[in-house]
């Protein structure tokens, strides 16, 4: 199951207000960005695979429903 969208975006906001409150060089701030994102990628394709799962569960029940129109007009087409 894909995490929570409206929990993935808290974390981008708590990460956005913690990079503020770092302070310090950009340096500092790209490395502590750079340990966050290691943490989240994971997460991240996790959502992503949730997505392309439902996206192809979507897709093979349009060709089901394709192919049971080209059946049916096929049948249809027999009988004239």
């Amino acid at each position: 199951m894909p995490p929570d969208v409206k929990k993935v975006k808290a974390l981008q906001l708590n990460l956005e207000g913690l990079l503020r409150l770092l302070g310090g060089s950009s340096d500092d701030k790209q490395k502590f960005l750079e340990m966050i994102i290691g943490i989240t990628t994971p997460m991240e394709v996790k959502l992503i695979n949730g997505q392309i799962d439902a996206l192809a569960a979507h897709t093979k029940a349009v060709q089901t429903g394709a192919k049971a129109l080209q059946t049916t007009a096929q049948q249809i087409a027999k009988r004239r």
